[in-house]
């Protein structure tokens, strides 16, 4: 009797978990959308829209997401070269994001999705130094690496 009133209690939190998992979903699309108005309203380029970046605020130097919110402003002007101008590795990196969060909201909501990519640990790796190699790189005062900087 007890094991079949366990076995109805993790149903039941699994049931709640899966919702809770697909509302997260929901808000953080909703959020998203909101925002992507916003920064379609108001250019980052102007002074005053949006604070500095922290990072270039405190060390003077560009971080690899520095560029990012002018890069959006862009996209969602249909700006496509202007935007890699801004910020090459968000444009680069938003279809992937844009594919991982639509795959796992379809699992939340218990929709036919396809499965999950495996990613090698390897490419992990090559893109976390490519970021660092973005990163540094961007920063160099001279030469064709300028055009990295936003």
């Amino acid at each position: 009797m007890a094991l079949n009133a366990l076995a109805t209690h993790r149903r039941s939190a699994l049931r709640r978990h899966k919702a809770a998992k697909g509302l997260a979903y929901l808000l953080v699309g909703l959020l998203a959308l909101a925002s992507a108005a916003m920064l379609y309203a108001f250019d980052p380029r102007e002074p005053g829209n949006y604070p500095v970046c922290p990072f270039l605020g405190l060390t003077g130097y560009h971080c690899p997401g520095c560029g990012t919110l002018r890069a959006l402003h862009q996209l969602l002007h249909g700006n496509i070269f202007s935007a890699l101008g801004y910020n090459p590795l968000t444009v680069i990196s938003l279809p992937f994001l844009a594919y991982a969060f639509a795959l796992g909201a379809l699992r939340a909501f218990r929709a036919p999705a396809p499965a999950p990519l495996f990613i090698n640990p390897r490419l992990i790796w090559a893109m976390f130094f490519g970021i660092a190699a973005f990163w540094a790189l961007r920063n160099v005062p001279f030469g064709p690496l300028t055009i990295l900087a936003p």
